[in-house]
């Protein structure tokens, strides 16, 4: 009795405790919420900017802790996918990271499609918030250049809208966006106001308008700052104001968001040192106390509690050097745990690692050797020992972008706000006054949203959406096919194929009908064959194998500037390296014959070649294109049956219709001409392929006979049987069958027997080495064809004691100036990174 009694009297005190004390508990729940959930950060450095379709994809992987930058050891797999324009994932690698680093590479086969793709990666922890945190950068794939000029040219396709999985941004021929600070406006209290302006021909736009009230009174003007950003201070009242642009000659009206008859608003600012916060309320907000909580990467670090009258607005200043830099998080909460305001400042950290080159010419003749010293420093001057990951490219055949991205602003800035951020370095250049407003402009437009705090303070529970992944596993569940009930203690058995090696294990399912497989020494994609058995029985029919592989995040919008990026012009490049080469070429001796490289070891195994035979394709009469084998697994990792290609055409296509009763196919209500092995194929050979999904790689969707290629013609005319007339082509939709390699899918069974599961398990990809060739004497390769745009690429090159490293290779067969980029992270978390053009690139 007396227990029960002292809680029930406890439990009426919690709910009058002093507002100190209930808050003093949030702070500590928060602060052991970020003890238990540390997150993770990733940054990508590429040995490019752009890539033509052929290129291979260089990339060092740098994984850190958020709070810290320091290298991270919560995950040991890292996921990179380059994911293509309509938002489909075209490749994925899987990282080895090793304390927090890894390299890896995409090879761009000859038959992709040009376009604008998005490189991404992310850890299975990275995903496990409610807000998933990935990284993310767009480049464009060109088509192959044919000639000494460098050729930047994407096609454009017609594709069907069934194919676009990535959302649209901005459909407006102009949209002006409103971002009140702190989240919210509230009637009578003045408040400052950020606005974006796009145009969806422009992307971002500079303008100038004017606020009104409903009734056509002017508040207020307004410009934009900086990349179609701004800001303005506005009074609302209950009915919301309209802001008025002019664009392109036509007038626009935009309404402001409805403000809330009773509230707070937060203003803040950090400058000179100093971060101050102000909270303000109406008369009807009801008096009560409330606390601002001034957090990095979830970590609360200060708790203020404020109350707050109408007729005196509550400020507090504290000096930044007591607080984290970078990204703070500003939120005001009330008893309950509810976020009132949010928003985010910047504190500027202290400057970063200095990588300073030396040795470099301007310009250099064809297949010259280039030496290059890099030199890495403190902020004081003083060498710092590690390793750096280093680009040395071609300046005037690839692209180049002021204030790109880099380890630097990745890591302390774009990863915690929203969005796509423009030239991020821009924002670093100084810290005037204006480049600080313009700061704090970007963190009020990308870091507005609707923040729930109650997770972290223990209002409400959490739980991780994913689990950290401390290794590679291979992780499943085994259901019934008919009733979808979970099967616990079903025995598994696996075989894969590594090579020519076959590998075999055993497992059981536990109560919940999972199963975990460890893969950490694997390589590579390996074929597998899983197989579920009873006790007592051969094989059990009656069971679906789930595989847990598919948490990739939703594709997200593509900015306009990633699709229309505004690269430095190179005129004055091309000028000093023609100059360069008119003197060059008058002073060398030119030498008849030709002569062979030294014998080199080439340090990648080569790809075996397909036994089927290429099948010519046109991109512009491409109207849909599906990864078959990513597919079907997708189907069946969640449980469907697919068997057959009209099964998974009817779940991918809505323009697709299998009548079932005549077994008839058609696409956008035409017959279908099936197309494989360069031939087009025969009733029969059709027959036998719609019946087999496991043995293709894809299947591509031609429109038109100009989608058609004449060999396969006439390939087709002298093959035994066809059905198909020829004379009428364009009666038909065109489907082309690509096959998995080494795969005779017209001659051999391969749908998976019931009970047993065909799939592809991947493994860590193996990085390979970037191959520099070496002219040590010139003259004597000067007809050898060398178009690399990237001279060298290392992901790990070792400072000596004195922080120095000493990079050499070759030059290719142009003469140009170059672009060197260098990064580096060290085991405490201090970041540096050098963009270096050998000529001042100068305005045009």
């Amino acid at each position: 009795m007396f227990l029960i009694c002292g809680l029930v009297i406890t439990s009426m005190l919690g709910e009058n405790l002093p507002a100190k004390i209930i808050f003093e508990q949030y702070k500590a729940k928060a602060q052991a919420f970020a003890d238990t959930y540390p997150c993770e950060k990733v940054h990508l450095h590429f040995d490019n900017t752009s890539y033509y379709v052929g290129d291979t994809i260089w990339f060092k992987t740098y994984v850190v802790l958020a709070e810290t930058e320091v290298p991270s050891s919560i995950s040991r797999p890292l996921y990179v996918e380059l994911v293509d324009q309509a938002g489909h994932i075209a490749d994925r690698q899987i990282i080895k990271l090793t304390q927090g680093e890894g390299n890896g590479q995409f090879i761009l086969s000859s038959s992709m499609l040009s376009g604008y793709y998005e490189v991404r990666a992310y850890t299975r922890w990275m995903l496990a918030f409610s807000e998933p945190r990935y990284f993310s950068r767009t480049f464009p794939i060109y088509q192959p250049s044919h000639s000494d000029q460098p050729e930047r040219s994407i096609s454009t396709y017609d594709l069907s809208p069934s194919m676009e999985k990535r959302p649209k941004k901005n459909k407006e021929k102009l949209d002006l966006r409103f971002f009140p600070e702190g989240g919210q406006l509230v009637e009578g209290v003045t408040s400052q106001v950020a606005f974006k302006a796009e145009s969806i021909n422009e992307g971002a736009i500079e303008l100038s308008g004017t606020l009104y009230t409903k009734e056509g009174k002017e508040i207020t003007s307004f410009n934009t700052l900086h990349d179609g950003m701004g800001h303005f201070e506005y009074t609302p009242s209950a009915q919301p104001a309209v802001a008025t642009v002019q664009h392109q000659g036509k007038e626009y009206k935009f309404t402001l968001p409805q403000a809330v008859p009773a509230g707070y608003v937060l203003k803040a600012a950090s400058n000179a040192g100093a971060l101050s916060v102000k909270l303000s309320c109406n008369a009807a907000t009801p008096q009560d106390t409330v606390a601002v909580f001034i957090s990095h990467q979830g970590r609360p670090y200060v708790c203020q509690l404020i109350h707050c009258r109408p007729d005196a607005p509550q400020e507090f200043v504290l000096p930044t050097r007591k607080l984290p830099k970078g990204v703070l998080q500003i939120s005001v909460l009330n008893r309950d745990g509810n976020t009132l305001c949010e928003r985010f400042v910047y504190v500027y950290p202290k400057a970063p690692l200095q990588i300073l080159p030396a040795g470099l010419k301007e310009v250099y003749p064809p297949y010259a050797p280039i030496r290059c010293e890099l030199q890495v420093n403190n902020a004081i001057g003083e060498p710092v020992s590690g390793h750096l990951s280093v680009s040395i490219r071609d300046a005037i055949r690839s692209d180049y972008q002021e204030y790109d991205n880099t380890i630097f602003t990745d890591l302390l800035l774009t990863s915690d706000l929203k969005g796509y951020i423009h030239q991020p370095g821009y924002y670093f250049t100084d810290t005037s006054p204006r480049k600080q407003e313009e700061l704090d402009v970007l963190l009020l437009i990308h870091g507005w949203r609707k923040y729930d705090m109650s997770q972290q303070i223990g209002v409400t529970p959490f739980t991780p959406l994913q689990s950290p992944e401390p290794q590679l596993t291979l992780n499943g569940r085994v259901k019934s096919t008919i009733f979808k009930k979970d099967l616990k203690d079903i025995a598994l058995s696996i075989m894969i194929k590594k090579e020519s090696e076959i590998i075999t294990g055993n497992t059981n399912t536990d109560e919940y009908g999972c199963f975990s497989i460890p893969v950490e020494n694997f390589e590579g994609t390996m074929e597998a064959v899983l197989q579920t058995r009873k006790i007592g029985k051969e094989r059990n029919k009656d069971a679906s194998i789930l595989i847990d592989r598919n948490f990739s995040p939703e594709p997200r919008p593509y900015s306009y500037n990633e699709v229309h990026p505004l690269w430095k012009p190179t005129s004055n490049w091309q000028q000093q390296a023609g100059k360069f080469d008119s003197l060059y070429l008058d002073s060398i001796r030119r030498i008849d014959g030709r002569y062979l490289l030294d014998e080199i070891e080439i340090m990648s195994k080569r790809r075996r070649q397909s036994t089927n035979m290429t099948t010519k394709i046109k991109e512009q009469s491409i109207d849909a294109y599906y990864n078959v084998r990513q597919s079907v697994d997708l189907f069946r990792d969640n449980g469907k049956i697919v068997t057959t290609i009209p099964e998974l055409m009817e779940m991918l296509s809505p323009h697709f219709l299998w009548e079932r009763s005549s077994n008839n196919c058609t696409y956008r209500q035409k017959p279908i001409c099936y197309i494989m092995d360069n031939h087009i194929l025969s009733e029969t050979e059709v027959k036998m392929m719609l019946t087999e999904v496991d043995g293709l790689a894809s299947i591509i969707i031609g429109k038109g006979t100009k989608g058609i290629d004449d060999d396969i013609i006439q390939n087709s005319k002298v093959s035994d049987s066809n059905d198909i007339n020829f004379s009428e082509l364009d009666k038909y939709s065109i489907f082309y069958l690509i096959p998995l390699p080494r795969r005779d899918v017209l001659n051999k069974h391969e749908t998976a027997v019931p009970g047993t599961r065909q799939t592809v398990i991947q493994g860590y990809t193996h990085p390979l080495e970037y191959y520099s060739p070496a002219y040590p004497t010139r003259e004597l390769y000067m007809d050898k064809a060398d178009k690399r745009r990237t001279l060298y690429w290392n992901p790990s090159v070792q400072t000596d004691s004195n922080g120095k490293a000493v990079i050499e290779c070759y030059n290719n067969q142009y003469s140009t100036p170059l672009i060197i980029q260098a990064e580096t992270l060290t085991g405490d978390g201090r970041v540096g990174s050098l963009i270096y053009t050998t000529i001042k690139q100068t305005e045009q």
